[in-house]
């Protein structure tokens, strides 16, 4: 497909770089907001050790496929792969729950009112008396 048509391959690297670096952000960023400060750094460390780990094993998976199921075979299975376990998934997925109000989810309370801080009032100024 490369020599066939470069203009799609290079268009079609860009557009699933663009998506796959949209959505680990966005993934990294959900795991920002739900996660404690103190606790932030191991969850990221996990994160990123799935995520690298995901992608290393299936490419070596693929590497050593393409000498038996040659590359084409290979390419359709190495894609095909994530899209059925994808498929597999949202066909099992519950019905999303309905949410009422800002708080109503597990674990979500609101945060107690934090009380402002008091700033000493200066007196007014008042012309002296003469």
């Amino acid at each position: 497909m490369a020599l066939a048509s470069p203009a799609v391959y290079a268009g079609g690297s860009v557009v699933t770089g663009l998506g796959v670096g949209l959505t680990f952000n966005g993934n990294l960023r959900a795991i920002s907001a739900a996660t404690t400060a103190d606790r932030r750094s191991e969850v990221f460390s996990a994160a990123y050790q799935v995520s690298y780990t995901a992608l290393g094993l299936s490419s070596l998976a693929a590497g050593l496929a393409a000498p038996v199921w040659r590359l084409q075979t290979t390419g359709y299975a190495y894609l095909g792969t994530p899209l059925l376990s994808v498929l597999i998934r949202a066909g099992r997925a519950p019905p999303p729950r309905r949410r009422h109000g800002p708080y109503d989810g597990p674990g979500r309370r609101p945060a107690p009112p934090t009380p402002r801080a008091t700033v000493p009032r200066r007196p007014r100024h008042r012309p002296h008396p003469s």
